[in-house]
């Protein structure tokens, strides 16, 4: 069976982890896709389909991570970029295949289960990685994904898990590849080397003027001067507009009167939370509490220690579960709850601090105010300004002239190319949301009339093209001086390797390394007992591998960490690792294992797939896009 499934691989290897499959769906590749199907179904893989909702949760999944990745929501021109599109599309195909085998062999799944898969998905915990039922809400509003769809979809994926699992559980790495790492990665060698500078062949002569037209025709494309383009562009922001000095005093107190719980911070508590798997174990454990039994003894004989109770310092709207909420703030600090009947659970809580309710004094917020209601007025001038710069632009004037009328302020470039250099190679200072106004920028052509790129919420930057200068290749007068520079470069990594070459020559013959080093007036170095890791740091990546690609007595030159410097080295000593398991980390070993068992795991559901056809609609793909963006 195992080589039926390596065959049906065709070689692939798995580039997942279990534990995607387990929170979400796997990632693995596509056989036999076709179009087609139901509008109404995205996947089909045999009997088992992939419905809209589902489509649309898995990519939305996918959208949180990517997010957490980045730090924001990306764009969808984004999430195209990082292939979420092709990696979600993958994921559901294989939950698809799996749903198929699971049918086929009856598989079922027990509610503790598919409870527990459901909280331990990182989608839906908080920043402490506990369950967060606003999350969980949040996640499946976004995907407009019904709570009872969602479960059904999490039943499904914790099948698949039986069935990966199944497949790949105990698989170890074999001791003979362990072995022969450790050979790898614990040989030691001691290295004698001398370290060749440019000085030793300079100064270069000046190139002929026959090489200098050689070298500039084999490398014009090295200084091919790219498009410039000239542009007027004029900003419209709040911020340019805002005037805090024209704020009253009275407007400052009436605004914070009105908002005083913006700047009003509400009671939190430190709480501490002991779940139980059933009534009767919680009720045992309340018993024990009021016959005298410690809150941390509770915690112990639960198999958890105390940090593991830690729900963190939160205020009462912070936590999800409303009955876990009601009963910790009502609790007086140190003292133990009753049995609380939690959303995935009975609980047992304790608070042991409790910070009361705070509010920030005026004028500790005055500034503040002032400023943000400057904004707010500045920002209902924004609209009254961009009309009247629209409608000047509608009647025939210039950007400049529609810029003066709004009294913005008109800004000229004479020359900027696509990365935001000017014509001195240099980034152009000061451009204003460079990332958006430079694609629109060589998007359009001179004369036209764009519209306003959007800055922030409530900014404009409007922008024309003044004029274009293709892009062209420099004559060789004009880049004469940079020519000259490149070529002596080039001559003189090209002498010192055939210094270097002379010198492996000789030693290869039998001369010293010492006698090279005295007649190139260097000295003689030794790197000592170094890996493959190790010598990186003293003798550079190249020289490495050279010093590594053969046996004792091996003589090579390399460049050295200054690319600009050559090294000439001999092997002078090999040295094998006397324990070479010693040298694989059990979370290396763990590591291959892992990757060994998703390789078996992944030519397995290759497998499948030549067992359940695939097909795939492109049109519910789209509406499932459309749903979870």
């Amino acid at each position: 069976m195992l080589n039926q499934m390596r065959g049906a691989a065709s070689g692939f290897v798995a580039k997942l982890l279990l534990a995607v499959l387990v929170l979400s769906f796997a990632v693995w590749g596509i056989a036999d896709v076709f179009r087609g199907g139901s509008s109404s179904t995205v996947v089909t893989a045999g009997d088992a389909t992939v419905s809209i909702d589902d489509y649309a949760l898995a990519y939305q999944q996918g959208m949180v991570a990517l997010s957490r990745q980045l730090q924001r929501r990306p764009t969808a021109e984004e999430a195209q970029m990082f292939g979420l599109d092709q990696r979600v599309l993958r994921q559901v195909v294989a939950g698809a295949t799996l749903d198929a085998q699971a049918d086929a062999i009856g598989l079922g799944l027990s509610k503790d289960r598919l409870a527990r898969s459901i909280s331990e998905d990182p989608s839906f915990q908080d920043s402490a990685g506990n369950f967060s039922r606003t999350a969980f809400t949040s996640v499946l509003r976004n995907a407009r994904i019904k709570e009872d769809t969602y479960i059904q979809n999490r039943a499904a994926a914790a099948k698949r898990s039986q069935i990966v699992e199944a497949v790949s559980e105990g698989i170890k790495l074999p001791q003979v590849f362990r072995t022969a790492l450790g050979l790898r990665t614990g040989e030691r060698r001691t290295i004698d080397y001398v370290t060749l500078t440019p000085a030793l062949v300079q100064p270069v002569a000046e190139p002929s003027a026959d090489q200098l037209r050689s070298y500039y025709e084999a490398h014009k494309s090295d200084y091919r001067a790219p498009e410039y383009r000239a542009l007027v562009y004029a900003e419209l922001t709040p911020e340019q507009l805002s005037d805090p000095s024209a704020v009253t005093d009275q407007e400052v107190d009436q605004d914070y009167d009105r908002n005083r719980q913006h700047y009003t911070t509400p009671e939190r508590r430190r709480i501490q939370q002991i779940v139980y798997p059933d009534q009767a174990s919680a009720d045992a454990a309340a018993a024990k509490l009021a016959a005298g039994t410690s809150f941390e003894d509770l915690v112990t004989a639960s198999g958890r220690s105390l940090s593991d109770t830690e729900l963190g310092l939160l205020g009462k709207s912070d936590i999800p579960d409303a009955a876990v909420a009601d009963a910790a703030f009502e609790l007086q600090q140190g003292q133990p709850s009753g049995v609380v009947e939690g959303t995935f659970g009975p609980v047992i809580l304790r608070v042991i601090d409790i910070q009361p309710e705070e509010q920030k004094p005026l004028d500790a917020v005055r500034d503040d105010i002032r400023k943000e209601l400057a904004l707010e007025a500045a920002r209902q001038q924004v609209f009254d300004i961009e009309q009247d710069f629209e409608d000047a632009r509608a009647g025939g004037a210039t950007l400049q002239e529609a810029a003066a009328k709004a009294k913005l302020n008109a800004v000229t470039i004479k020359a900027v190319d696509e990365q935001g250099n000017g014509l001195d190679g240099k980034p152009v200072a000061d451009l204003p949301a460079a990332d958006k106004l430079l694609p629109a920028v060589f998007a359009t052509d001179a004369g036209l009339d764009n519209p306003p790129l959007n800055l922030g919420a409530d900014g404009y930057l409007f922008y024309d093209v003044a004029s274009v200068d293709p892009a062209r290749d420099r004559t060789l007068d004009e880049v004469h001086d940079k020519v000259v520079a490149d070529w002596k470069a080039g001559e003189t990594a090209r002498l010192l390797d055939e210094r270097a070459n002379g010198y492996k020559t000789r030693i290869e013959a039998g001369e010293s390394l010492e006698a090279i080093a005295a007649e190139a007036g260097v000295a003689k170095a030794t790197a000592t007992a170094v890996t493959r890791q190790s010598g990186i740091q003293e003798l550079g990546q190249s020289a490495v591998a050279a010093a590594f690609a053969g046996p004792q007595g091996l003589v090579a030159t390399a460049p050295a960490s200054d690319a600009a410097n050559r090294l000439v080295l001999k092997v002078a000593e090999v040295a094998p690792p006397a324990d070479p398991l010693s040298n694989v980390s059990q979370a290396q070993a763990d590591q291959l294992s892992e990757l060994m068992a998703n390789d078996v795991a992944d030519s397995y559901v290759t497998l499948l797939q030549s067992r359940y056809p695939v097909r795939v609609n492109q049109n519910a793909i789209e509406q499932a896009r459309s749903v979870a963006r």
